[in-house]
């Protein structure tokens, strides 16, 4: 998995062979393949080792320890301006061949699946302490802190717009909290 993610970062995207990882990994190719059926599969366990590294499960602990859905919006917030920096890159790398690479994009779309399922746990909690927004569904309220909080999002207001990770954190704290609790 480290010779995969040095690979990776150092290419700048999600393009490579099943034969460059075995020979950066110093591995036959059919050593790789008997750990990964393909290279979708590699891809997807690249995205959870590399949450693992940074300690993505403890960080997302934070957010359902949180005493409120209030303040699991805060901490979603949080976690999203502290991690991510490390991640943009690998990101970055996994989305620009997604929509022609199906190992790509199946990895992609695994990652995204685990936010949203995080977002939806979150308006529960809103909705079951009675502070979730009149008028909105479960749904538009889950899509809307899913969004809201992506990396996408970050990139434009951080990367593009210059907002410091303060700023980024404190207003996306603010925009959830108006748009998403009584």
């Amino acid at each position: 998995m480290d010779a995969t993610l040095a690979l990776t970062m150092k290419r700048g995207d999600a393009n490579v062979t099943m034969a460059d990882i075995a020979k950066a990994a110093k591995l036959s190719r059919q050593a790789v393949y008997l750990h990964f059926a393909d290279r979708g599969d590699l891809m997807v366990a690249l995205v959870q080792y590399a949450d693992e590294n940074r300690g993505l499960a403890k960080e997302i602990q934070r957010v359902s320890d949180a005493p409120s859905g209030t303040e699991a919006l805060r901490e979603m917030a949080s976690l999203q301006a502290r991690t991510n920096p490390g991640i943009w890159a690998a990101a970055r790398a996994v989305d620009a061949v997604r929509r022609t690479d199906p190992a790509a994009e199946r990895a992609w779309q695994d990652r995204h699946q685990h936010r949203l399922m995080g977002a939806r746990q979150i308006i529960q909690r809103l909705q079951k302490e009675g502070n979730l927004r009149p008028g909105l569904t479960l749904g538009a309220a889950a899509d809307l802190l899913w969004t809201i909080t992506s990396l996408r999002t970050w990139e434009d207001l951080v990367l593009e717009r210059n907002w410091s990770p303060e700023q980024y954190e404190t207003r996306i704290t603010q925009t959830l909290v108006r748009a998403l609790t009584r």
